[in-house]
């Protein structure tokens, strides 16, 4: 019988209704409250859109640096070749 939550993994026990993963999430519920939704909301749904393109420029600033990066490092790792010769 597969777990209520995720229906993916098995119940931990024949008389429970979740898995362990999904357990674990009952009991953060259960000792958090309401703020493990707050905390979902932010984190991963990201419904606020301020919070969206901040993360998007975010993402995209990291892009660039890591090419420029790559751009350079190749640039010195080709003079040196050179000069090895």
């Amino acid at each position: 019988m597969s777990c209520y939550l995720c229906r993916n993994e098995p119940r931990m026990h024949w008389s429970g209704y979740y898995c362990e993963k999904c357990k674990g999430l009952q009991d953060a519920i259960a000792c958090f409250g309401p703020r493990v939704y707050e905390v979902v909301n932010s984190v991963l749904l990201r419904k606020d859109t301020g919070k969206q393109a901040i993360k998007i420029a975010d993402e995209i600033k990291k892009e660039i640096q890591h090419k420029t990066y790559n751009l350079r490092g190749k640039k010195d790792k080709d003079k040196e070749d050179i000069t090895k010769m």
